[in-house]
């Protein structure tokens, strides 16, 4: 996962922005009056993303007298993700906010939409809450296996607020297969803390980052195989190890955690590979 930069709009902006545009002055009124409402489930939010109890918040229908979960999400559909309204600047801003458009949940895609960290369906109040919307793919959004979390370690990895960048957590196996296979999986590092560990693990399997990792794993092989093949052939062992390290070692200098990354290692670290595997 990659942290990207926390949105500095707050939710009472980008909700005027989106209501503005509500003719009914009774309605307007309705929907005005939830706003010191917003703002208060908006620092908790916060509060919980940093001490992991996120899991704790209610899920509640009704956000204030008769503004509803109906009433948010027609706000968000209709008032902020939808093109040519006043609010969706903001959702542009956040959209656009991913390093070189990849989505940060898996960091391979191209992002395609926002996802609601806590769902709108199940937590209304944060519809438009700026830190509950990610720039996403649209695998990531649809596939994720856990809608929300029930404790702790289900809380997946938020790329505002959690960096797991420094560290390495994502590592790969080489399938002495024919043909050659790949299987990815979560180095839970004694350096982290134990539910660190369990999220980032949760984080793996909820968002099915070893299917897509060791695919493109596989066509990654296929494409250099050839000259993988011919490293070893001109100098064995030795030769194609340092090609692998370099490989490694660049990758590594970029992002320490992708699948890329992890690609390399588990070549260059895989004896039977390199004393002729590579053959295959």
């Amino acid at each position: 996962m990659k942290k990207i930069k926390k949105p500095e709009i707050k939710v009472k902006q980008v909700f005027t922005d989106c209501i503005s545009i509500v003719r009914n002055p009774i309605y307007k009124q309705q929907l005005t009056n939830c706003i010191d409402t917003l703002e208060a489930a908006e620092t908790d939010l916060e509060n919980k993303i940093t001490g992991n109890t996120v899991h704790e918040i209610a899920q509640n229908e009704v956000i204030l007298g008769t503004i509803v979960k109906e009433d948010m999400e027609k706000v968000y559909n209709d008032r902020m993700s939808k093109k040519g309204t006043p609010a969706r600047d903001h959702y542009n801003t956040i959209f656009l906010s991913a390093p070189n458009g990849k989505c940060p949940f898996c960091s391979q895609r191209i992002v395609k939409t926002l996802d609601h960290y806590l769902p709108k369906s199940k937590y209304p109040i944060f519809a438009v809450t700026p830190i509950n919307l990610i720039p996403c793919c649209s695998d990531c959004n649809k596939d994720k296996l856990v809608d929300y979390p029930t404790s702790q370690e289900e809380e997946t990895l938020h790329p505002y607020f959690d960096d797991v960048e420094n560290e390495v957590w994502l590592k790969a196996k080489l399938l002495q297969t024919n043909p050659i296979g790949f299987e990815y999986y979560v180095f839970p590092s004694p350096n982290r803390a134990d539910l660190l560990n369990r999220r980032i693990l949760n984080h793996f399997n909820s968002f099915g980052l070893n299917k897509l990792y060791s695919v493109h794993a596989i066509e990654e092989l296929e494409n250099n195989k050839q000259h993988f093949k011919k490293l070893f052939a001109n100098g064995g062992y030795d030769l194609l190890r340092a090609h692998l390290k370099d490989g490694f070692d660049s990758r590594s200098s970029v992002n320490l955690n992708s699948w890329q990354t992890a690609f390399y290692c588990a070549l260059y670290e895989d004896e039977w590979f390199c004393n002729g595997g590579v053959m295959i």
